[in-house]
């Protein structure tokens, strides 16, 4: 299973699921992040946490713990 904390910055992946047994899982949707959304790692900060992440038109900075909740699909449709 690969999670948008894996993910190498530049390259684009769409969004499978997202944990919903936690309680970050809602305010991660009501950000944008959902399944079906194509996502891109743009930035890491110099010590790896938050990074920030480039999806329909905006930039969201997440920490490597929240990242680590949203579940991509298998590589091999993007790149």
């Amino acid at each position: 299973m690969r999670t948008l904390e894996m993910l190498t910055p530049g390259i684009l992946a769409r969004i499978e699921a997202i944990q919903s047994d936690c309680d970050r899982a809602g305010r991660l949707s009501s950000l944008g992040f959902i399944p079906g959304q194509w996502v891109k790692v743009i930035r890491l900060a110099p010590l790896g946490d938050p990074l920030t992440v480039e999806f329909d038109g905006q930039e969201i900075s997440l920490r490597r713990s929240e990242a680590r909740l949203i579940t991509l699909e298998p590589a091999g449709g993007a790149g």
